[in-house]
């Protein structure tokens, strides 16, 4: 009777990694990334200049090396960014080799189907609309 219940721990904290991981996987390509799919903004430092030069009395020459600064600080942060966000794909596709290594190709299958309704149904509160039904899902008692 304990070693069932051992067993039936364990099996639960393994789906529980294994959901986590796989929600880290595509999520990390459908939210993570939302920003990239939005129109591109200008960088806030260049629309304060301005105003800042205005009120610090700036001359030319400051303005152009203020100007200068802000450009190489947002290449170093975009750079920084890209990184990031490497590193974080390299983690989550070791995390989910992981996971795989240890789940048999059955249970690899099942688990993808139920990240997949997971989006699914993010997606649909997101949107507001119904997720759309496979066959699987018509059967009765569902």
């Amino acid at each position: 009777m304990i070693k069932k219940y051992k067993l039936g721990v364990a099996l639960t904290l393994v789906v529980i990694f294994a959901l986590g991981t796989a929600a880290g996987v595509f999520g990390e390509r459908y939210l993570m990334h939302r920003r990239d799919r939005r129109p591109a903004h200008p960088s806030t430092p260049f629309l304060l200049l301005e105003p800042v030069a205005k009120a610090l009395k700036l001359t030319a020459d400051e303005q152009d090396k203020l100007r200068e600064v802000f450009r190489q600080s947002d290449e170093r942060m975009k750079e920084l960014d890209t990184e990031i966000h490497a590193r974080l794909r390299e983690i989550r596709a070791q995390l989910k080799s992981e996971v795989d290594s240890i789940l048999s190709p059955e249970q690899r299958v099942k688990l993808e189907e139920m990240i997949k309704k997971e989006l699914a149904k993010h997606q649909s509160q997101k949107t507001g609309k119904e997720p759309q039904r496979s066959d699987r899902d018509n059967t009765p008692g569902k």
